[in-house]
């Protein structure tokens, strides 16, 4: 940048009118201009105001690390484009129309003359409009150009940009001279990088651009059409790529997000289907605890890297068992687990408490299983789990800030479930009448004495599982059917009918001895 002067970095401002340009051209690609002027803490741009030429820098910037250098040149073209009757590109297209070049071949001469005359008028404009768009800068911004050979030429320009944004103004060359003589020239652009340099509030590039005859004779028009078309398929699978890179990125995050909340509320969240706001609802759920029995005193009998081996395949195991019958997994504390069934989907109150009931043998014949693992793995006193299930109305939704949400669920009927779990006996499973209730075709129980507890009004009937019944006793269990409240409420009315019409027919026999008195 000979005899230039270092800008102060003040200094250097473009116009509303250029940023305004630039963020047109881009509305393909997103809100990534907005988002920078946002960064900048600009809501809205003014034409004839002069803003930090970093905004635009930072803009092909954000553009050049997303899509690569083809968003670039694509944005240079639209620019030039969004340009057409600037002083920059309205005097090439003109004088372009008023050479009326000859195709024939013998012409080369007059090809020559015609281009340099062309290129000088390009040269003008260019150099006006980037002195008209930058202020404050250094004073040999704009375009020089010099002519190495008949259709060859030499051309540097010197803006306030950055030294990366090279592909945009290769884009708006390539529009202008496409546009202007693409029907009589081939012509490639040659970037000299190791020419061009920069510094703090400018960029200067050298290119060489080579022109050569054309051998079939085409449209300008249509040639441009082509190339451009070709671009957008290129920035097209640039930003199709983009995509498909986040999306592998989300999935993994999706993946890993899943680990930390219940697969059901994940999937709503990703879908769509779920609410984060803060709200609650009441519904009658089956809720199921289970802790080990005598942690502290296990654990302390064993090597960290085994106390996490065998916790771990314990937890895997037992949630890969709750996954299985579509539980809600809430929440570990410690050693504890705490599941429930009826939320977000449900099979009806029912068919709820089976599951629970079912996967909690299911899982007390895995811990059998695990203890003798362990056993011969040298574990000398494997794990013991005791659990506890209950099924009545709680409050269950998204509790907590704006911040930080939990998907949990609270009342009196999950204090139950844990009280429970905490009297089962190891190994043990103890559930209250009401899931009982509910499985009681399923299951051999016991029947314990009912405890009170402090804010639950009713005694609470217990039952400790003794053993899975049976396929005969379930038969005959099911062959046992109870009447229901509707059956009995038909024989109620069956009998009301039948005393109505007794005293139907004992009116009319009164009146039949009364008329036969009288005869």
């Amino acid at each position: 940048m000979p005899n230039a002067t270092r800008p102060s970095k003040q200094l250097v401002t473009l116009s509303g009118k250029a940023l305004i340009s630039t963020i047109a051209t881009m509305e393909t690609l997103g809100v990534i201009g907005q988002e920078v002027l946002a960064a900048n803490g600009i809501v809205e741009l003014e034409a004839e105001k002069q803003y930090p030429y970093e905004i635009r820098n930072a803009i092909h910037r954000a553009v050049f690390d997303k899509y690569g250098e083809i968003a670039l040149v694509m944005i240079g073209h639209l620019n030039a484009e969004s340009l057409v009757d600037s002083p920059l590109i309205e005097p090439v297209l003109k004088k372009a129309a008023e050479l009326k070049i000859p195709f024939a071949s013998d012409e080369t001469a007059q090809h020559e003359g015609a281009l340099a005359e062309l290129f000088n008028v390009y040269l003008k404009g260019s150099d006006e409009v980037i002195k008209m768009l930058t202020s404050g800068g250094s004073a040999d911004y704009g375009t020089h150009g010099k002519k190495l050979s008949g259709t060859s030429w030499k051309v540097t320009t010197t803006m306030a940009m950055d030294l990366f944004q090279e592909p945009f103004i290769r884009g708006v060359l390539d529009y202008i001279f496409t546009r202007a003589v693409g029907r009589y020239f081939e012509w490639s652009i040659d970037y000299k990088k190791e020419q061009s340099h920069s510094d703090y509030g400018y960029a200067t590039w050298v290119w060489h651009l080579n022109f050569n005859r054309r051998v079939s004779q085409q449209s300008s028009y249509e040639i441009f059409v082509t190339k451009s078309n070709k671009l957008r398929e290129k920035l097209m699978k640039a930003v199709l790529d983009d995509a498909t890179d986040k999306s592998k990125k989300m999935e993994r995050v999706s993946n890993e997000i899943s680990k930390y909340i219940p697969p059901q509320i994940h999937s709503a969240i990703f879908s769509g289907e779920y609410d984060t706001t803060i709200a609650t609802r009441r519904k009658k759920l089956t809720i199921f605890f289970s802790d080990i029995v005598n942690f502290t005193s296990t654990s302390e009998s064993l090597q960290p890297e085994d106390l996490t081996k065998y916790l771990n395949e314990y937890f895997s195991e037992m949630t890969t068992i709750a996954l299985d019958f579509g539980a809600t997994i809430d929440k570990y504390i410690g050693d504890a687990m705490m599941v429930f069934f009826g939320d977000p989907q449900s099979e009806g109150e029912k068919e709820d408490a089976r599951k629970c009931v079912e996967m909690a043998l299911r899982m007390q014949e895995k811990m059998k299983d695990l203890q003798e693992k362990w056993n011969d793995q040298g574990f000398a006193d494997p794990f013991k789990v005791r659990m506890g299930i209950n099924t009545g109305y709680c409050n269950v939704g998204n509790f907590g800030s704006a911040q930080r949400l939990t998907y949990t669920i609270i009342g009196g009927e999950v204090n139950v479930a844990q009280r429970l779990e905490a009297g089962a006996d190891a190994n043990g499973i103890l559930m209250s009448y009401e899931t009982y209730a509910h499985a009681q075709d399923m299951i051999e129980v016991e029947e314990r004495e009912v405890i009170k507890m402090k804010g639950i009004s009713r005694e609470i009937k217990v039952f400790s599982v003794v053993e899975r019944k049976s396929e005969e006793k379930k038969k005959k269990s099911q062959g046992k059917r109870k009447t229901t409240i509707k059956e009995v409420s038909e024989v109620q009315k069956m009998k009301k009918d039948m005393a109505l019409m007794k005293a139907d027919i004992k009116d009319v026999k009164d009146n039949i001895e009364s008329i036969l008195k009288k005869m």
